[in-house]
């Protein structure tokens, strides 16, 4: 796997050459807002005074930020944008304007900013962060959109104390070791973000998770806006029914910003949900002239969104071949159980350079005698197992289990051409 590097040199803080690679990220979360609002006020409290419209939930945060990062960048509005994690590049992640941060004024904000903050022993999303609304600040910006990393009580976006809008994705079961065991507690520590006088719109969500939303809503006096999904008069620039919903949330959004005085035109909303771009969520990419379909769904929710997806994909009766590589702490069991049917074939596969599931990890489970599972050593030799088929698989193979495992086959497939 290929990372962005970034040498710092001169200084105590170790940041090493990988420390913002994803092996680093997942090693150190330490969720604890209070080390990023010391940080933050230690660099002068950038962005203090700029509205950001703050994205939590479990999934699709980062169609909800692409769908209003496009709305408001047609509506003319200086907008910086913070999403997580990024897919090739972690220069993806602070956005002006819709174009990413220059890799050399990266690297001189991030060493600018660990010589200033090197105490508060910051974690690789948190240093993010602290670069994003650092070079926001110089930037002079009217709106922020920030993305959550992690839950939502401690995270770091929650540092940034001027956000008036709460935007929800669908919430459920991720991150159980940080975030607790069941659905209540999950969506506790994601609308705990929820203040009084709040403007908060919402995708649809289970009863119980809509239970714990409108009663936060209540008990701080905010305003909640149910969503319904888009109808399907709406060109939608990403594909699945499933963004309907994300793109409801964000012309919800749209709409409270026009109340608050925002200059932003109903053409600059239709235009932007049917321009938004967000790779590796349902995209169909070629390979050796044969369509694959790529998603990064990496739990039970998003896997459950794949499941669904698929009664509308042509002769899925006949049968899936899914090429899944899932990381070893995440649900690998629920997700098949999920993706799959009987007729279905599994071809699994590692996911990068991480540590993942493998086929003698699954030998107690009955996953092994229900349904039908190769395992390969990489993702390639799974695809050249499907190529030597008698014929190519009436229903498109997929893709998924893990952004990185999306990742590099999207760069896989670059370099193939």
């Amino acid at each position: 796997m290929r990372r962005y590097k970034l040498k710092l040199k001169n200084s105590k803080f170790d940041i090493h050459d990988d420390f913002l690679s994803r092996d680093s990220e997942i090693s150190n979360i330490r969720l604890e807002i209070n080390r990023v609002k010391r940080a933050l006020r230690k660099l002068g409290s950038p962005c203090k005074n700029i509205p950001a419209i703050q994205i939590i939930g479990t999934n699709g945060k980062g169609s909800i930020a692409s769908f209003l990062e496009k709305i408001l960048f047609l509506s003319k509005i200086n907008i910086g944008v913070t999403t997580s994690p990024h897919l090739f590049d972690v220069t993806e992640r602070i956005r002006v304007n819709t174009n990413k941060i220059k890799k050399s004024t990266f690297e001189n904000i991030i060493r600018s900013t660990k010589n200033k903050v090197e105490k508060y022993n910051l974690s690789p999303f948190e240093l993010i962060l602290c670069c994003g609304l650092q070079f926001f600040d110089s930037e002079k910006l009217d709106l922020l959109i920030l993305e959550a990393g992690l839950g939502g009580r401690l995270d770091a976006t929650s540092a940034h104390e001027l956000r008036p809008i709460i935007a929800i994705g669908k919430i459920g079961f991720d991150h159980k070791e940080y975030l607790g065991e069941t659905i209540e507690e999950i969506a506790k520590e994601k609308v705990a973000v929820i203040k009084k006088n709040t403007s908060v719109v919402s995708s649809n969500q289970s009863n119980k998770v809509k239970k714990i939303i409108d009663e936060k809503v209540k008990q701080v006096g905010a305003e909640i806006f149910w969503m319904d999904p888009l109808s399907e008069e709406w060109e939608i620039g990403l594909n699945g029914y499933f963004q309907k919903e994300n793109a409801s949330v964000a012309i919800g959004v749209a709409d409270i910003l026009k109340k608050m005085g925002w200059n932003i035109s109903k053409e600059s909303i239709k235009k932007g949900i049917s321009e938004a771009e967000w790779p590796g969520r349902l995209e169909t990419l070629n390979w050796k002239n044969k369509k694959i379909i790529v998603d990064a769904a990496h739990n039970p929710t998003a896997a459950e969104v794949i499941s669904s997806e698929r009664d509308s994909w042509v002769k899925e009766e006949n049968g899936i071949y899914w090429i899944l590589g899932v990381q070893k702490r995440k649900e690998i069991m629920e997700i098949i159980e999920t993706i799959a049917k009987p007729v279905d074939h599994i071809l699994l596969v590692p996911v990068p350079n991480q540590l993942s599931w493998r086929l003698e990890d699954l030998e107690n489970s009955s996953l092994i005698n229900r349904f039908n599972i190769i395992e390969f050593d990489h993702f390639s030799d799974a695809l050249n197992y499907l190529d030597k088929l008698e014929k190519w698989p009436d229903c498109n193979p997929v893709l998924t289990g893990s952004i990185f495992l999306v990742a590099e086959f999207i760069k896989y497939v670059e370099e193939f051409k």
